[in-house]
Order: C-alpha cells, then sequence, then structure tokens
C-alpha cells in the first residue's frame, strides 16, 4: 500500500473517532462557512461513500460464503481483455515511468535469466514482452485474448523466436512438455481465481524445467483490499506451488531502489517468485 493510502486509511479511522456531537458541531461550521447547497453536495459524498464501502464489504464477504467467481470468472476475464482498448499499450497500470524501469531492473532482468527459453502468461499488449523477446532464446506468449494474440503477433511476429498461443485461461496448451526455463506473469493473476490458478500450477509442472524460475504478481487478500482482484491469497499461492513440488525463492510486496521504495501494486499485490527443484 502506498504512502497516500496509508494515510487516507487513518484519516477516515480517525473520522470514525469522532463523537456525535462532535461531528455535528463540526457539520454546522462547514454549513455555516459555505453554503446550504455546498453543504449538502458534501453530506451526499459522505453517505454515499459509506454506501459503497458496505457494499464492497457485502459482495466481498458473499462471494467468499458461495464460492461465486466475482469478476475473475473465466468467460468474464476472456470478454473483459478480447473487448479492452490496448490503444495504451498495458501502461494504464504503470505507476510511473520510473516505477517500470525499477521495475525492469530490480525485479525481471534479477529474475529472467537472458538466452533461456521464456513463457510470458497474459502479455496483453505486449507491455512486457518488448523487455522479454529480446533477452530470450525464445519466447512464448500465452493469453486468454485473441485480440492481445493479434496484437503480439503484429508488434512481435517479425521475431525468429516468439510464438502466441490463446489459451483458456487455465492452460498452457501448445508450449511443449519440459521446455521452459524461465516463466513472467505480470498484472495478469491479480484476475485469476484460485481454481483457475490451480490449474495453471499443474501446467508449471508440465512445462517447466527441472531448475526453471517463475515470477508471478498476484493479489495477497482474495480481494478484500480492492481492485478488483480474485479470490487467491498469498497462503492459497504459496500452498499451491509447495504442494508441487516448486520452492519459494522471494515474495515481496515492495522493493528498494537507489534507497527509493516502490510498491508491487496499490492493493497489496505480491510478487512471488518460485523454482522448480533441480
Amino acid at each position: 500500500m502506498t504512502t497516500t493510502q496509508l494515510k487516507a486509511r487513518e484519516l477516515i479511522r480517525n473520522r470514525r473517532r469522532l463523537s456525535f456531537a462532535r461531528k455535528a458541531s463540526l457539520f454546522g461550521i462547514v454549513l455555516r462557512e459555505n453554503g446550504l447547497a455546498w453543504t449538502t453536495l458534501l453530506a451526499a459524498y459522505y453517505a454515499t461513500s459509506a454506501v459503497a464501502e458496505w457494499s464492497f464489504a457485502r459482495l466481498q464477504r458473499t462471494k467468499a460464503e458461495r464460492g461465486l467467481p466475482g469478476t475473475s470468472s473465466l468467460r468474464l476475464n476472456e470478454r473483459i481483455w478480447t473487448d479492452w482498448d490496448w490503444s495504451s499499450g498495458g501502461d494504464e497500470w504503470t505507476l510511473s515511468p520510473e516505477w517500470k524501469s525499477s521495475l525492469i531492473s530490480c525485479v525481471l532482468t534479477r529474475y529472467v535469466p537472458e538466452g533461456v527459453d521464456t513463457l510470458e502468461i497474459g502479455p496483453g499488449a505486449g507491455r512486457w514482452t518488448a523487455v522479454l523477446q529480446p533477452r530470450a532464446r525464445h519466447l512464448f506468449g500465452v493469453d486468454i485474448s485473441e485480440t492481445c494474440i493479434d496484437i503480439c503477433r503484429r508488434k512481435f511476429g517479425g521475431s525468429s523466436n516468439t510464438t502466441f498461443l490463446k489459451s483458456s485461461g487455465a492452460d498452457l496448451n501448445g508450449v511443449p512438455d519440459r521446455s521452459i526455463d524461465a516463466l513472467w506473469s505480470f498484472d495478469v493473476f491479480v484476475h485469476i481465481n484460485r481454481r483457475d490458478v490451480e490449474a495453471y500450477v499443474r501446467e508449471f509442472s508440465r512445462v517447466m524445467r527441472h531448475g526453471a524460475v517463475g515470477v508471478i504478481h498476484h493479489g495477497s487478500g482474495a480481494g478484500t483490499q480492492g481492485g478488483w482482484r480474485s479470490d487467491l491469497t498469498t497462503a492459497d499461492f504459496t500452498r499451491l506451488l509447495n504442494e508441487s513440488g516448486f520452492e519459494i525463492v522471494d515474495q515481496f510486496e515492495r522493493w528498494e531502489d537507489n534507497g527509493e521504495v516502490y510498491s508491487v501494486g496499490l492493493y497489496q499485490d505480491v510478487v512471488t517468485v518460485f523454482r522448480r527443484a533441480a
């Protein structure tokens, strides 16, 4: 979570600690200084914010209790990312140019070796593919969206070391057994439910060579922190990997680069680095 979000959360907590009499007094000052029309809009803002918070908490609880897919079903993911406007190339999720540059230097190039057979799950419009492709011996890109596959084939199809494949959103069909040395996925598994992640982990076991490394960005709290994350938790993902014989190399919510601290995402997201035993 960013410093700004932490400060906002603390402000909300402090506001809730105020007594009714104190709030009424503050409301009177606001009314006198700003007039009825502006104060009514302010009251409407606070009221709708409270309703939104209650609704979000209730829908997350209902999803968990009933085992609902929420906004992360395979069918919905396919429709969303097929119809998405990819004109920004995926950089609409880039927190800042400095964040992206640091992520590449401190995470991607640190853990994904150069000159090996690499797999990217969910390349989108090639936001990270542009970095992975020149480094890879051969790069497989697998995406649930036919639109994304078409975009990547147009962008990178002229390179002899790329193969882009359409998937169901829970498989790696077309990627040969024991063919992958490094796996990368960012801004993808945050929207994949636990059941489908379990299917993916089985596929990791099939396609990754012994000693291969995986780097995956995912949600940590089953969507409770916002961002329309899936029902996956860090504990779930760790357990699934361990049960399939993978070892955790690193797991972090933030990293430091030359004195600057960068968050993986805005919703307490995590990067898990794992390895198949040699």
